[in-house]
């Protein structure tokens, strides 16, 4: 049985593309509706394309700010953050929402999520920046006794 799904990339570039039309109209008239500015900032956060989540991410602090659909806008800022590998953000966007409903299991999970990341994250960099001090004392060692 073959369970593998094909994804075309394009047709959410495409969705993007109708629904930038439509944002940009709304802009230019000065009548952004928040709404639809949500809608539009999720479509983005799905983007293959790194500079649509990070307009997705900008767009959604907007939405924040002004109190529109608070929670839900904090999830999907915690989610673009961690797709950015933003973790500091996203780990903010998270204490927010559990300062907001502190017993909110996906609020918890997700803070979960975004620590573990940071720190897997941490601990390879560590890791890569300690192999590469190592490399560079031993070429030193090597160099001062081949002389």
């Amino acid at each position: 049985m073959d369970t593998s799904v094909d994804w075309d990339p394009s047709l959410i570039l495409d969705e993007i593309d109708a629904m930038r039309e439509q944002y940009d109209l709304q802009v230019a008239k000065e009548e952004p509706s928040p709404k639809f500015q949500w809608e539009f900032a999720c479509t983005l956060a799905c983007s293959p394309r790194y500079k649509d989540v990070l307009e997705a991410v900008d767009l959604l602090d907007e939405l924040v700010e002004v109190g529109f659909r608070r929670v839900e806008c904090l999830h999907q800022l915690i989610l673009a953050n961690l797709k950015l590998g933003h973790y500091t953000k996203a780990k903010e966007a998270a204490d927010v929402w559990l300062h907001l409903e502190p017993e909110n299991g996906v609020a918890r999970m997700l803070y979960s999520v975004v620590l573990e990341r940071a720190s897997h994250d941490g601990w390879l960099g560590f890791y890569g920046l300690t192999l590469l001090t190592a490399t560079g004392l031993l070429l030193a060692w090597f160099r001062k006794r081949s002389q």
